[in-house]
């Protein structure tokens, strides 16, 4: 069994061994063996880049796939779990090859980095890059601009890193030892690859390699297998095709998609794994009651989930699904009272009643009302530019939809402030705010420290430093801020470009074992994750925002479990045709609501100098 084999965890998840044990008696090609002793450097970066064979295919050269966010031994060797970048336009092929079981995971080191002991026991191996690739047990070279650019790509420092990268597969499983020149070995990487890729119920069969011609990625690159784009609609995912659908579904006389733009879409659902389509619809749209139904249900709950991997403040909290509007959320009150009785000894001590030796109490209960708010987006866009753009415009059109949402979510979670009058609003402090400002729809996190609870805002007055966040973590009672990983900070850019200056903040590269996988996650202050958000501006000395003059940075604290987020209509897309105009119009809207469990779940550092 060759244990290096990629496996599909999900649509858009792989797994499989990177790197196998080995000893004296199971080596690599060329002698030598990894143990579970081996220095593996997994605690130098929370993610690392994955890249197809090293860089060497023609086509895909450096390009980014995906991400290998888990790294974790065990009796075997090294696991790991990736997430792929089905937004590229070349990992659907890939993925396509892992489905096939034709690719193999190698692991990707520096040649200075690397320390092999004389008995070829490897020593020190820090793992730069993860590849796919379809010849395993192959020892190769790669450039340093394919690591380069994967890592810039990811934000991830390249400072300790440097040199020609050198990059090893391993395979337990070897089938051959002896040597191979050039053509041999050309020939039985073609007769393998060929083999797996036209023979769908076979897998393929891993055949270990000696080493290629380094410095010759163009001769490497005629063993591999083709990656091509074979349709126009290849660069679009599954969800810029349904927007693609929806938005061809509300022409003037709409008959239907064509076939390739239906089986394309048809192809893209199933290989997304996504449910919201029943099987074979697609090719019968222009019947009533196929596909037709199903299409902007799919979109809309596409959109919707996408916001939420890509939204930084909102996937902090509990969310729940409102029933009504209001809803009223039953919540924990007083506990119980526990008491100490004596040793039950008497018969009539098993009688409920005023003499039994336990004291009965009362469970306590609260409750909570969540209000459900709308926010809106309209876009307009011409006939013209629908017709003779259409394949173009798709994902430009959704990303920026999905990014103003997202962007107006995050926003009123964070700043929500209901104040109308002409002062005292925390994002309008000198002004009135206008009457359809995102931020009316309801209290967010920064008015409670700021507002509501005074006594949990604190003035840095300068610099952040340590103390001053332990100062303002723990005006919220301790029961809510003795535990950090319940905790989460929230910073604008330019506290964050402070917070490096401090010894104490532990940054991603560095936290290890600890690093999480939150989107716009930057780093730890005490074992409390700290994000950064956009939606965060810069404000006055007070923490509050005016039309001019704001130069001031703020930190909040936020205990998660003390937040609800409700939801009475996640993300409803459409688009419609106006025939008086001639022209399109999007509309996205999402009802959703935030209440806390009470008034000393935030706080905030404010009037920080950035």
């Amino acid at each position: 069994m060759n244990r290096t084999a990629v496996k599909a965890l999900g649509p858009d998840r792989i797994g499989g061994y990177l790197v196998v044990w080995g000893d004296s008696d199971h080596r690599d090609l060329h002698g030598e063996y990894f143990t579970p002793q081996t220095d593996l450097a997994l605690d130098w970066f929370a993610r690392r880049p994955v890249l197809y064979h090293h860089g060497l295919d023609g086509a895909l050269k450096s390009a980014l796939i995906g991400v290998i966010d888990t790294l974790r031994p065990d009796e075997i060797g090294l696991w790991a779990e990736a997430q792929l970048d089905l937004r590229q336009r070349y990992v659907r092929a890939v993925r396509e090859l892992i489905t096939r079981g034709v690719l193999a995971w190698s692991s990707g080191s520096l040649p200075h980095l690397v320390e092999v002991a004389p008995d070829g026991q490897i020593k020190r191996w820090p793992i730069i890059e993860g590849s796919l690739t379809p010849t395993p047990a192959e020892p190769r070279r790669t450039t340093v601009q394919a690591i380069k650019s994967a890592y810039e790509a990811l934000g991830l420092d390249m400072a300790r890193l440097g040199g020609t990268s050198y990059a090893k597969i391993t395979d337990q499983q070897r089938e051959r030892t002896i040597p191979m020149n050039r053509e041999e070995l050309r020939e039985e990487i073609a007769a393998a690859v060929n083999a797996a890729i036209n023979q769908h119920d076979a897998p393929a069969r891993a055949v270990p390699q000696k080493r290629l011609p380094v410095g010759d990625p163009a001769e490497a690159a005629k063993a591999l297998p083709r990656i091509t784009v074979a349709s126009p609609y290849d660069s679009l995912s599954a969800l810029d095709m349904a927007h693609g659908y929806v938005i061809l579904r509300a022409a003037k006389g709409f008959r239907g998609v064509s076939e390739q733009y239906a089986n394309a879409l048809a192809h893209k659902v199933s290989r997304a794994g996504l449910s919201a389509l029943k099987a074979d619809e697609l090719s019968y749209s222009t019947q009533s009651g196929y596909g037709d139904e199903w299409v902007p249900d799919l979109w809309s709950a596409e959109l919707w989930r996408q916001a939420r991997l890509e939204n930084i403040v909102l996937p902090l909290f509990r969310a729940i699904e409102m029933p009504s509007n209001p809803y009223e959320l039953p919540i924990e009150g007083a506990d119980p009272t526990v008491y100490y009785v004596p040793e039950t000894s008497d018969e009539s001590d098993l009688t409920l009643g005023s003499g039994n030796p336990i004291p009965d109490s009362k469970i306590g209960s609260g409750r909570v009302t969540l209000a459900a708010k709308k926010l809106a987006l309209r876009v307009g866009f011409s006939a013209e530019l629908a017709e003779d753009s259409i394949v173009p415009v798709l994902s430009m059109y959704r990303e920026q939809a999905m990014r103003a949402l997202a962007a107006a979510i995050d926003s009123v979670i964070l700043n929500g402030d209901t104040e109308t009058g002409a002062t005292g609003n925390i994002n309008s402090d000198d002004a009135a705010p206008p009457a359809n400002a995102t931020y009316l729809a309801f209290d967010g996190l920064r008015k409670l420290p700021l507002v509501s609870n005074t006594a949990n805002a604190v003035s840095a007055g300068g610099d952040p430093t340590l103390a001053l966040l332990r100062q303002a973590r723990f005006t919220m009672a301790h029961k809510y801020s003795v535990n950090p990983a319940n905790l989460a900070w929230l910073v604008d850019g330019g506290t964050y470009a402070r917070l490096l200056g401090l010894s104490e903040f532990l940054t991603m590269d560095k936290a290890g074992a600890q690093a999480t996988a939150m989107t716009g996650q930057i780093g730890f202050v005490d074992g409390t994750p700290v994000l950064v958000s956009a939606e965060m501006s810069l404000t006055m000395a007070d923490g509050k925002v005016n039309a001019s003059g704001n130069t001031k940075g703020q930190a909040v604290c936020v205990y998660r479990p003390g937040w609800i987020v409700g939801y009475r209509r996640r993300i409803a897309a459409s688009v419609d045709y106006l025939p008086y105009y001639d022209a399109y119009q999007m509309t996205a809207t999402v009802r959703l609501a935030l209440a806390r469990l009470d008034d000393d779940v935030a706080a905030a550092l404010y009037n920080i100098t950035v």
